[in-house]
């Protein structure tokens, strides 16, 4: 699937913010020599400002980050989220898209969906086109996380139909978790993003989504192979969650 310029740009920029565990107070990541997705953008914005355009290729970026002073592990981590454009022209241009992983949905339906989900069936649907996954994961998600229960709320501070913790939501710009639009494209655009960085694995996203991605990146889980070999090794919630999900995608399908 295809996935539109500006949302890949959205993508990609929280890939790497998430991929550097950066919070989102600017000035004091500055002065520590950090970026967040906010001061990204700028950079961004300046380096088309400067070069005359309404785009900015991988290639410039690259030739951008190279002048910023900043510790070398995360200039390796912005740099292999510009080559994960994979051939995109750029990264707000007009004619540049990214290819999205192609993820697999359950061959066979199973289940009965919840009875919840037809009421935010346009919203799915939505986030599903603009992010580029199927509507059967997001609403699987939802049904794992809340049962499509808006106002859902954990113990550990998780809201919403898709469970959004507040820095999490706070990265993705949403301002409301409680509101069903926002948290299903928080949660859509996140989903999105581990997909992208976890190469389409759906298994592996959905680790990273439940246990975060600095877990799979300690335990030195980056391919499906790593997950088979070291599963046991994942929270149990996370092994639990992987397959309540899947099982709950199969009723929308």
């Amino acid at each position: 699937m295809i996935i539109e310029p500006k949302t890949a740009k959205q993508l990609i920029e929280f890939q790497w913010m998430d991929s550097m565990n950066l919070d989102k107070s600017s000035l004091n990541n500055m002065a520590q020599g950090k970026i967040d997705s906010s001061v990204f953008a700028a950079l961004l914005q300046q380096k088309m400002e400067q070069s005359g355009t309404s785009s900015i290729s991988a290639e410039e970026l690259l030739k951008t980050l190279a002048a910023i002073s900043l510790p070398a592990d995360q200039v390796d981590s912005l740099k292999k989220g510009a080559m994960s454009l994979n051939g995109a022209s750029s990264l707000d241009g007009s004619s540049a898209k990214i290819e999205m992983p192609q993820v697999s949905e359950p061959k066979v339906r199973s289940g009965t969906p919840n009875t919840g989900a037809a009421q935010y069936a346009d919203i799915v649907q939505a986030a599903s086109a603009k992010y580029g996954i199927p509507q059967s994961l997001i609403n699987g998600i939802i049904d794992a996380e809340s049962s499509f229960n808006p106002n859902a709320q954990s113990g550990a501070g998780a809201k919403g139909l898709m469970q959004l913790m507040d820095g999490t939501a706070a990265g993705l710009g949403v301002t409301n978790s409680f509101d069903p639009e926002q948290n299903i494209n928080g949660g859509s655009s996140y989903i999105a993003s581990m997909l992208i960085r976890f190469g389409g694995s759906q298994r592996l996203a959905l680790a990273a989504y439940n246990a975060g991605p600095g877990t799979l990146q300690r335990l030195g889980i980056r391919t499906e192979e790593d997950l088979n070999a070291k599963f046991d090794q994942l929270p149990r919630e996370t092994q639990k969650y992987i397959g309540r999900v899947e099982s709950a995608q199969a009723k929308y399908i």
